[in-house]
């Protein structure tokens, strides 16, 4: 497999093409409508309304129903599917014959049917984080900064209502006057909670909150490099984490407690079994995804199924458990599996670590928990004792950044004037000093001998302590299952087991040692195996047929997200990964990878700078942001859209005298050829 191939799989070009570009080429209909009364006429945004429904209720498009599905991937979609639908119109008759078909009516006719409105412009932007609407007023979060109102609104806030009801209907989910507030399973993490009367005291009232996932599981460095914090606090948690300690993180909304749960999770050593438990979302990612069980619950519909659920999870022995947000009486069950010797990693609101603990051990005390219902004391000893370390997390709106302010280690509880408190012993705080730089001062670091160094006496708490001399002498097991000696043992042991006549067990053997280092001679020995012995791994052979040929298809398309994924899959069995590697080596596939996904993400932020400066009349610096990127490396619906802004600056900048046509008509071609490559079978 070359990875840098491109195959461009030839495909029918569809009979009705765009108006002011193919159309006037090939001589298209011409009795248009103009956008604006297209977008009046009541029959024609129902016969949209009507197509686009029944095309995003199809499994290949559902996840593009995500309000925050990827505006460049989706909009492909949207032209499609409402080209194909006036082109039969054309045909046979019907409203949707006259409508213009240039890619900003298509889009805004998305808008105004099984879109949002004004604030679709918003959802697109891969910068805002949230978008919350508010009756009719629209209120918008840039990552890291704080909301704030938009000049666009709603003409109504029956439109809100009638879109939500719209896509929860989609979604199969019932939000009507019987069940008015729900929470809507977008994929990716995207959370939309969504309230309409009568549980709003007004006819027309409506509040619908929706907030961005991640399509990319995060690690602790994937979170570092955001920012949240730095090197010597990431070494910290890594040992933490080694330790399997039980962690507590708290903070307000938005602070961004479930990201940093889920790095610590895809941090976790080994080849753990992780097991979550999420109230009606899907907001943790987990990047081995053979070995995570995610269980889903809606407390909404069944206020004790986190509970139920968590108290079963003592007897599916995770290796780590992740239950989300905690917010009622599954506190019991969650402590009680903390103190069964089961790392926990979980999250709560919280101003302060203190708090934290204090917060958590009143909702195990809660009516109807596990174990502890009515005796708080008890759940606070035992929280106190069973966690290890609480970390505070708070978004900084006035810096733009999600930090980690505090880091306490768990020492059991202490009397203050008469009543027990939580033992805290600090290990981290953020300072940020008068220059605005960001600090943060460590009380102890990660030592040579893998326990904790202390700036002054040593404070690590027993418990914590026993975990740190556990984990270090798992870690000299490892090291030494890991060595180039160790892979080479495999190889050897491999090597007898096949002049035995017992291929699966050589296989097996190559296995082990693959599962804690990614030697390139495993992929070597594995190979020879495979190909002196194939009808023993035919299965194996067959899925790594179709896995690289998937991912190959994916890198010659461009898309770099999906083909991350898809990598990551390959490599979680060295028989798929031995039989589907390409000449040169996955080092060299990842690294492609890696660098596709970095243009990708600059490509989209260009264009979102570039049409903001061409709507503050700034041409040229929108020519200038976009000549950085050639389309033909990037994913076509990112490309197309990049380049239709770049026509559109260059077009104001012929007719103003400052552009030139030869360099206009050399865009608008590869435009062109970038539409007629991407349209569906013409019907």
């Amino acid at each position: 497999m070359n990875p840098r191939s491109i195959i461009n799989p030839s495909t029918p070009l569809l009979t009705i093409e765009e108006d002011g570009g193919l159309a006037t080429l090939l001589g298209g209909p011409t009795d248009t409508l103009a956008r604006e009364a297209a977008l009046r006429e009541a029959a024609i945004l129902q016969a949209a309304r009507d197509e686009l429904q029944q095309a995003f209720s199809a499994d290949g498009r559902r996840h593009l129903l995500n309000p925050f599905a990827p505006a460049a991937e989706r909009n492909a979609e949207v032209v499609a599917v409402l080209r194909q639908a006036i082109g039969q119109h054309r045909a046979r008759g019907g409203p949707l014959a006259r409508v213009p078909t240039d890619d900003e009516t298509l889009l805004e006719i998305f808008a105004a049917t099984i879109g949002w409105g004004p604030a679709q412009r918003y959802l697109d932007d891969p910068r805002v984080n949230e978008v919350k609407i508010i009756g009719r007023r629209i209120r918008v979060q840039e990552s890291g900064k704080p909301f704030v109102t938009v000049a666009e609104q709603f003409v109504t806030a029956a439109e809100v209502r009638d879109r939500a009801m719209l896509l929860a209907s989609l979604m199969g989910v019932h939000l009507d006057a019987q069940n008015p507030q729900e929470t809507l399973p977008a994929d990716h993490g995207t959370r939309i909670h969504a309230t309409i009367p009568p549980r709003i005291p007004t006819e027309d009232g409506a509040l619908i909150c929706i907030r961005r996932g991640r399509r990319v599981a995060w690690d602790l460095h994937d979170v570092m490099q955001h920012g949240t914090f730095d090197r010597q606090i990431c070494d910290l948690l890594l040992l933490l984490a080694r330790a399997r300690c039980s962690f507590l993180i708290a903070g307000r909304t938005g602070s961004g407690k479930t990201a940093l749960l889920e790095a610590l999770a895809n941090s976790w050593p080994g080849d753990p079994h992780i097991l979550t438990i999420e109230d009606h979302m899907q907001e943790i990612h987990i990047r081995r995804a053979d070995l995570w069980t995610r269980e889903q619950v809606n407390t909404q519909r069944d206020p004790d199924a986190f509970g139920r659920v968590a108290r079963e999870a003592l007897r599916q022995t995770p290796d780590l458990l992740c239950p989300g947000e905690i917010r009622g009486n599954e506190a019991g069950a969650v402590l009680a599996l903390v103190l069964s010797d089961h790392p926990v990693i979980t999250t709560l609101h919280a101003r302060s670590c203190s708090e934290a603990i204090e917060r958590f051990a009143s909702f195990a005390a809660m009516p109807g928990a596990y174990m502890y219902e009515n005796r708080r004391t008890d759940a606070l000893r035992d929280a106190a004792n069973g966690f290890d370390v609480v970390i505070k997390v708070d978004n900084w709106e006035e810096l733009g950044l999600r930090l980690i302010t505090d880091i306490a280690l768990l020492d059991g509880i202490v009397m203050e004037e008469g009543a027990p408190r939580p033992a805290l012993v600090p290990l981290a705080k953020v300072d940020i000093r008068s220059d605005g730089r960001i600090i943060w001062q460590c009380r102890a670091v990660v030592g040579n001998s893998g326990l904790l160094e202390w700036a002054e006496s040593d404070q690590t708490p027993a418990s914590l302590r026993e975990k740190l001399i556990r984990a270090r002498a798992l870690a000299q097991v490892r090291q030494s299952a890991t060595t180039l000696d160790a892979v080479a043992d495999a190889i050897a042991r491999a090597h007898t087991h096949v002049l035995a006549g017992a291929p699966e067990r050589a296989l097996a053997a190559l296995r082990s040692a693959w599962l804690q280092r990614r030697d390139p001679r495993l992929i070597g020995a594995a190979q020879d195996i495979l190909s002196q012995a194939p009808g023993a791994f035919a299965d194996a052979i067959e899925q790594a047929t179709i896995e690289g040929a998937a991912l190959q298809r994916l890198i010659e398309a461009n898309r770099w997200r999906d083909a991350r994924l898809a990598l990551d899959a390959i490599m979680t069995d060295l028989a798929i990964a031995a039989h589907a590697a390409p000449p040169g080596g996955w080092e060299m596939v990842e690294a492609h990878i890696r660098q596709g996904i970095a243009a990708e993400t600059a490509a989209e932020e260009a264009r979102i700078e570039a049409e903001r400066a061409l709507e503050q009349g700034q041409p040229r610096l929108a020519v200038d942001m976009l000549a950085l990127f050639t389309p033909s490396n990037l994913p076509v619906a990112i490309a197309l859209p990049l380049i239709r802004v770049r026509e559109r600056a260059m077009e104001y900048l012929v007719q103003t005298g400052q552009g030139s046509e030869a360099a206009l008509a050399t865009v608008r071609a590869q435009r062109l050829s970038l539409e007629a490559g991407n349209k569906p079978d013409a019907c």
